[in-house]
């Protein structure tokens, strides 16, 4: 009998490679708590101010970004988000060798911002009234961003932990070898947190969104006269 223990990282990979055997085939230890494999974590990210860049130069940054060479914008927030996974996989060859059973001893998560650039155009003073409006606008920006990433991790962390489908030491899959294994366990990761993802980029956008409208922009150059 032969003890596998692999170490890999998630590429999202989709492709299954044969069927599982009966799950019957492969006994779990009933007082292993599964939740305990999981871990999910978001590092902190400096938020970094600019005030060295042009209202034309922070209007290019904008376009490239967005897609929207409409908007006049003298500031910008530039967030990168980051999400890495790296999972361990144990596995037990059956008795009469005619397959594995698997389990995932560890999945760790990282769902952070790499990137948080605050832009102000160097065309009002620090301190000046457009100035103040612009940095205020763009910090709800900020805000935004932080809230919404850190709902979306906490969503991530409690359907992985709530997953049935992830084999643990408590439900181990059987399957036809190691690599059927990985590809299985690959996707069912992919099924619990692709939709979290999209659901975290559909939000950011949409909440964001909400700030940058025309009626949002006329309030905003209402609160100052020497644009």
């Amino acid at each position: 009998m032969k003890f596998y223990h692999l170490v890999m990282g998630c590429f999202l990979v989709f492709i299954v490679c044969g069927a599982p055997l009966h799950a019957m085939d492969c006994d779990g230890d009933r007082h292993f708590n599964p939740k305990s494999v999981f871990h999910v974590v978001t590092h902190p990210v400096q938020v970094l101010h600019f005030h060295n860049y042009t209202t034309h130069q922070i209007e290019q940054m904008r376009n490239v970004k967005f897609h929207n060479n409409l908007v006049h914008s003298p500031g910008v927030t530039l967030a990168e988000h980051e999400f890495k996974m790296d999972y361990q996989i144990g596995g037990l060859e059956h008795p009469n060798g005619d397959g594995f059973c698997v389990w995932v001893d560890s999945v760790d998560v990282s769902f952070s911002y790499s990137q948080m650039n605050v832009y102000v155009s160097s065309q009002y003073p620090e301190g000046s009234c457009p100035y103040q409006v612009i940095l205020n606008h763009e910090n709800q920006h900020v805000s935004i961003d932080q809230r919404v990433l850190a709902k979306y991790r906490t969503r991530i962390e409690w359907a992985l932990k709530k997953s049935r489908s992830i084999p643990t030491k408590a439900h181990p899959l059987s399957v036809v070898s190691m690599n059927n294994g990985k590809a299985i366990i690959a996707a069912k990761l992919n099924q619990i947190v692709d939709p979290i993802l999209q659901a975290y980029k559909n939000e950011i956008a949409r909440e964001n969104g909400k700030l940058d409208t025309p009626a949002n922009y006329r309030r905003t150059q209402a609160l100052c006269n020497n644009w």
